[in-house]
């Protein structure tokens, strides 16, 4: 028997682009990979409401066919879509809170291969940081779609609860974390411009200029060949002849290899600076021993291998859904579509209650006091506790 249920879902997904600035400052990034299918991906059942027959923390592979994801009309649904940072309340963006989180758009939608692929123009100075500074890299899909109930196995071999029929796409999502992991990644470095590389030719090797190693050597060929060419005159039969022509030329090169060394010393540069030194995994690793033990303190079940911070902490807030604490902070918002400083904010308010109870001093004064007159007082002479006097005792 199949059961049918059409749910409105932000699904992960991971992407490899192109990025460019127009003249406005808009990002420009181009061939994002959007989704891909077919594939099996992994669920909480709370993120399908009313979903009969699976406990809230339990997990659902659900598989999504590439007839279904590739249909015209599910592409087309794309084309135009809104992007966003992270996914609207209800992964849905209308007309009553477009302004709120509309950060661009998606355009030119098509399959490539097993990937749904699309370009972005990105207009929200914020979110634009974001992603330079590789805090949105990855893509998630926003979309209504009919879940399907059945047992079956993808053709990679995994087996499968459900899975995903009649997408009609809604939204693109800038995420930090996909649920696809990196292949769905929008790129880290822009390509070299169509018509802008260049072969060059030095003492008969001829190399493109991006090649690293070619261009140390020729640059300091170049540089040693330039200090001799400078006064130095062809000398054929009895004449001499001025070799500027030539050094012009030498010169012209030389320049060309000298800024794409200063570019790639830059890139160098950066990259170093990025790195991970030993105290910075010392404290990545001391912060999660840290979140590893509160969240075993508060969901000793919790799944903590193989699982990053955020997941782990997403997955005992989810666990902890019902809890007072857990709805005052985050609302209506689910925990699948809050961000990540929401997630972080519950996660430390969990892990300061846990344990705790309030107390009542004024309570624990009056019991005090009522305790030592029982004690000190003969029991022929005891006239009871007298609450008038409380508060000269307090």
């Amino acid at each position: 028997m199949k059961n049918i249920y059409r749910f409105k879902v932000g699904d992960f997904a991971p992407s490899e682009s192109t990025r460019s600035f127009t003249p406005e400052g808009y990002l420009k990034c181009v061939n994002v990979r959007l989704g891909k299918a077919p594939q099996v991906r992994q669920y909480y059942a709370y993120e399908f409401p009313n979903l009969e027959g699976f406990s809230a923390d339990q997990t659902i592979n659900v598989y999504t066919p590439a007839e279904e994801l590739f249909k015209p009309a599910a592409i087309k649904s794309w084309d135009g879509a809104d992007a966003t940072d992270y996914h609207p309340p209800k992964n849905e963006i209308n007309a009553a809170n477009w302004k709120d989180y509309h950060i661009g758009y998606c355009e030119n939608v098509r399959q490539e291969g097993e990937y749904l692929v699309g370009d972005l123009l990105i207009k929200d100075k914020d979110s634009i940081d974001l992603i330079q500074n590789n805090e949105r890299l990855e893509m998630s899909l926003g979309y209504a779609a009919t879940l399907v109930l059945e047992q079956g196995t993808a053709p990679d071999g995994t087996v499968y609860q459900a899975k995903f029929i009649n997408f009609i796409g809604n939204h693109v999502a800038l995420v930090k974390y996909g649920r696809c992991g990196g292949d769905c990644r929008i790129g880290d470095e822009k390509q070299t411009p169509k018509g802008k590389t260049m072969e060059v030719s030095v003492n008969g090797i001829r190399f493109d200029i991006g090649d690293n190693k070619p261009l140390a050597d020729a640059l300091k060929q170049q540089q040693e060949q330039l200090e001799s060419l400078k006064a130095a005159k062809l000398k054929v039969g009895d004449k001499q002849f001025s070799i500027g022509d030539e050094l012009n030329a030498v010169q012209a090169v030389v320049d060309q290899l000298h800024t794409d060394k200063t570019t790639l010393e830059q890139k160098v540069g950066d990259l170093e600076k990025n790195q991970m030194t030993p105290e910075k995994l010392e404290q990545a690793a001391a912060e999660r021993t840290a979140v590893i033990a509160d969240a075993k303190a508060l969901v000793p079940t919790v799944k903590t291998e193989g699982c990053t911070c955020e997941q782990i902490k997403r997955d005992v807030i989810a666990a902890k859904a019902g809890d007072a604490l857990v709805t005052a902070l985050l609302g209506s918002v689910s925990v699948g579509d809050a961000k990540p400083d929401q997630i972080d904010t519950t996660f430390r308010a969990l892990s300061a209650v846990k344990g705790t109870h309030p107390s009542n001093p004024v309570g624990d004064a009056l019991n005090h006091q009522q305790q030592q007159q029982t004690n000190n007082q003969d029991p022929k002479e005891n006239k009871g506790y007298d609450k008038s006097a409380a508060y000269k005792t307090i």
